[in-house]
């Protein structure tokens, strides 16, 4: 090159350029170094990737597995991720002239609820895996390197991926990803490694899990030897994927990498990461259709107690949550003026609760079809007595779902979905609430029966809706335990609810994560309220608002609650927020003791039975009253109290630089202990305890 850009000639012994030479020698440095600027080097990628970042590995060698779900709102959010991983690939491959051309149609980009549509058990990733490896890694480009598996709500950023997963051997077995850990043992995970759970590490898979194809092949040798079973139920499939690639000590723990991040605090943090986790903020309706407006009045909290829970769990649902909910019905095995609960037919079982939930249900339903109050109720949240939820989240959520839709969506769980006979089937677990649309309740009752009254009432209603075609829709948003039960980084703000009153303070919980945000929606109800009721005011005779937010609501008097207990009723008057009661029958009192009805327009009870007074008298306390003497006397005693700040939101990242392995392919010298089972002599599986460990089922 340099003796054509450069010809020289021979003079007097001495290399010299002749005049002719130098003026072809201009040209032609002109016309290379022209070419050099416009036309890239091969194998250069665009131009917002500096030259320390260039990719290391073309995007063929790179397989995505992004899990996903059916309903429109979740298909959207990962058909958008998907669409723009296929966007930087396609702008990488035209830098890159060697990469197979039908890499940008999507053949390495895959949706979890696509390509296994048949099996229930694809979010979990363990029951897939082996399909994983037979449709996915072979059907992509046969150079494939890498799989990579993420949540909807991930951020990828293709290049930079490329660019790191370069650097790392391929042909070792590596698990790559964001480093979680348990603060104390947590039933969620069976209460693993109890004596020090913070020393196993499980990923953050909406920050990214990168696997290498030789981890994938010995993981599905794994699955199929002999006697390797695992926990019949799926609860975290993180967790539960470490567990299987660790077994038990013997395989590969998660290697911690910087490239892989939660929650970037700026935007100059995420320019770091190849995937980071995108906070789960509500999310908002992308049809016109899903906009429907979702108020108080929308949703019946269907809340299951007894009369043991009465004076030590009601009363804090009583003095939180339920003061800004309209329509609140409390089901118990006994009828309690004081709350008041509504009495079932079915008595208390200590576990299960099948028989009782489905009599709730259709208590519900009737109450529906009766009480003209409830006309505008569209959702219904079926909870617990110790689940903590927020009102405000809630509504907001349900904004992006349409209720003229078969909807059922919660916190979701697995069962029986590593069998092969395919009778495995997801469900929403009960302590985080159960959220269905009132469109499916009657063709659920019709449909469902408990094979006993102490079968466990979310699993069945589960299986009842799979047989007709209802699949739940999972929102990690809804919590089965505690927020101590789950990592820092995996609790999102828009939290809507947690279960459990086990060792913590539930007015603490509360108040570090829904009061501020109850508080100022309802408010706001409130004002939209008074405008409405102000201008509807000129038009319509003057009534006592007997009502929380503006709406008249019967109250609900089971047939065997005496209608002339006074001092229930008292005691009911001075306790009960917003929600528990709409309508307050202190005229029924004072009837009682003057035997003079005053003047009032009367409508039937149309929920048990007893008459629905609304009177002009200013004797009769309305919502409003109750409330603010509600507000007096515990408010400042309980939430003051246990207003504080959370010392719970601490993250792992240090784990980044203190807990990486010099090595990949280094085993942990100290063997940790897992919840494992076992195949038996006979064939039959069982599971079966390390000393340490407590099993989901039995608690």
């Amino acid at each position: 090159m340099t003796l054509i850009m450069h010809p020289l000639v021979a003079r007097s012994g001495s290399w010299l350029p002749s005049n002719s030479t130098v003026m072809r020698t201009t040209t032609i440095v002109l016309v290379v170094t022209v070419v050099c600027v416009l036309l890239p080097q091969a194998g250069s990628v665009p131009d917002e990737v500096t030259d320390s970042r260039k990719p290391l590995l073309a995007p063929h060698e790179i397989s995505y597995l992004i899990l996903s779900q059916q309903s429109l709102l979740h298909y959207e959010r990962a058909n958008a991720l998907r669409k723009s991983i296929l966007e930087q690939q396609l702008k990488i491959n035209n830098h890159l002239p060697n990469s197979p051309t039908t890499i940008g149609g999507g053949e390495n980009v895959h949706l979890s609820h696509e390509i296994f549509a048949d099996h229930e058990g694809s979010w979990a990733i363990t029951p897939v895996l082996k399909h994983i490896r037979a449709s996915i890694l072979k059907a992509s480009h046969a150079g494939t390197r890498w799989l990579i598996i993420c949540e909807e709500d991930s951020h990828v950023n293709v290049s930079l991926l490329a660019h790191h997963l370069g650097k790392e051997d391929y042909r070792q077995e590596l698990f790559l990803g964001y480093p979680l850990h348990d603060r104390e043992a947590t039933i969620i995970h069976h209460f693993a490694f109890f004596k020090n759970p913070s020393s196993f590490l499980y990923p953050y898979l909406r920050a990214g899990i990168a696997l290498t194809v030789p981890l994938v092949d010995r993981l599905v040798q794994v699955l199929s030897s002999a006697g390797q079973t695992l926990t019949e139920f799926f609860i975290d499939a993180a967790h539960e994927f470490a567990l299987l690639a660790w077994n038990r000590g013997t395989g590969n723990r998660l290697t911690p990498v910087t490239y892989f991040c939660a929650h970037p605090a700026a935007a100059a943090a995420a320019e770091g990461c190849a995937i980071y986790a995108k906070q789960n903020h509500p999310p908002v309706a992308s049809r016109a259709e899903y906009a429907a407006e979702v108020t108080s009045s929308s949703i019946l909290f269907a809340v299951k107690t007894c009369e043991k829970f009465h004076a030590e769990r009601v009363p804090v649902l009583l003095h939180t949550w339920a003061r800004y909910v309209q329509h609140l019905r409390l089901y118990s095995d006994i009828g309690d003026a004081s709350i008041p609960t509504i009495a079932t037919s079915i008595p208390n079982t200590s576990i299960g609760h099948c028989a009782k939930t489905l009599e709730i249900l259709q208590l519900v339903q009737e109450e529906m079809f009766r009480n003209r109050t409830l006309v505008d109720v569209r959702w219904i949240m079926l909870v617990d007595d110790d689940t903590i939820l927020s009102p405000s989240a809630l509504v907001r959520f349900l904004s992006a779902f349409d209720p003229s839709q078969d909807v059922y969506i919660g916190e979701r769980y697995g069962y029986h979905l590593l069998a092969q006979d395919g009778q495995g089937y997801n469900y929403v677990t009960g302590g985080g609430g159960i959220v269905i649309s009132v469109r499916i309740l009657g063709a659920l009752l019709r449909s469902c029966e408990c094979p006993s009254a102490s079968s466990p009432d979310d699993m069945i209603i589960a299986a009842c809706l799979y047989r007709l075609g209802i699949r739940p829709i999972h929102s990690p948003l809804f919590h089965q335990a505690r927020p101590s039960d789950y990592p820092p980084e995996a609790l999102d703000p828009a939290s809507i609810s947690f279960h459990k009153h086990w060792q913590i303070d539930p007015y603490q919980v509360y108040n570090r994560w829904f009061r501020k945000n109850d508080e100022a929606w309802w408010h706001q109800q409130e004002r939209q309220q008074r405008r409405k009721f102000t201008s509807l005011h000129d038009h319509q005779p003057a009534q006592t608002e007997a009502i929380s937010g503006g709406r008249s609501e019967p109250l609900l008097q089971p047939k065997h609650i005496s209608n002339d207990n006074d001092s229930a009723r008292q005691e009911q008057h001075n306790h009960l927020p917003h929600g528990v009661v709409n309508v307050v029958r202190s005229h029924q009192q004072q009837r009682g003791k003057h035997n003079q009805p005053p003047p009032v327009d009367e409508e039937e009870d149309l929920t048990g039975g007893a008459t629905i007074t609304t009177s002009p008298s200013s004797a009769a306390p309305t919502a409003r009253m109750i409330a603010n003497d509600y507000h007096h006397r515990y408010q400042n005693a309980h939430i003051s109290k246990h207003f504080c700040e959370d010392n719970e939101l601490q993250s792992n990242g240090n784990l980044l630089l203190n807990q990486r392995q010099p090595h990949h392919h280094q085993q942990p010298q100290q063997q940790q202990q897992s919840f494992v089972g076992r195949t038996t002599d006979d064939g039959s599986r069982h599971s079966f305890q390390e000393p340490n460990i407590i099993k989901h089922t039995e608690l």
